[in-house]
């Protein structure tokens, strides 16, 4: 099977870098509380921020590698034609649920936009618009992951079956 381009390489490395400041900032947290007794006001901020742009960037990720959780019991002995025909259908209606949220968590963003966090006086919409562009990224990867699926189809290499890729590795 040909080696397929990695579209989300870019946000994995967004993601381990998201994991390394978290890590650092809650270690300088214990240091100063713990060591200094001068606890950093903005360190708990911070990480929760990161966190939630963590999530939403890797939620994308995971549709592009098509690894969220699923139970594959009935498609396993599904014939190919049916199992993409199952998989485009499914992802379908993911597709729709991703356009409803993305297009109706912009109002949110604008209206929490005049709002700022109490110690990084971030605006509340800088949180808020991680769920619109995770959903976005979700989004084009899953459009990706299905176009790669029918021309795996019609190659006669279509699987889509996470267990068969996971015994190759």
């Amino acid at each position: 099977m040909k080696k397929r381009r990695d579209y989300a390489l870019p946000f994995r490395y967004i993601i381990s870098g998201s994991l390394l400041v978290i890590v650092v900032v809650t270690i300088l947290q214990v240091i100063a509380r713990f060591i200094f007794d001068k606890p950093l006001v903005w360190s708990d901020e911070l990480a929760r921020f990161i966190l939630i742009w963590m999530v939403f960037i890797g939620a994308a990720v995971v549709s592009f590698d098509d690894k969220h959780m699923a139970v594959e019991l009935l498609q396993e002995k599904m014939s190919p034609k049916v199992k993409l025909i199952t998989s485009l259908v499914m992802r379908a209606m993911i597709l729709v649920f991703l356009s409803i949220t993305a297009y109706s968590s912009i109002e949110l963003v604008k209206v929490s936009h005049y709002l700022e966090s109490g110690a990084l006086e971030i605006p509340f919409s800088y949180w808020r618009v991680a769920a619109t562009v995770g959903c976005v990224l979700m989004f084009i990867f899953i459009v990706i992951k299905s176009i790669h699926d029918i021309r795996d189809y019609r190659a006669g290499q279509y699987t889509n079956s996470s267990i068969i890729e996971e015994v190759k590795a």
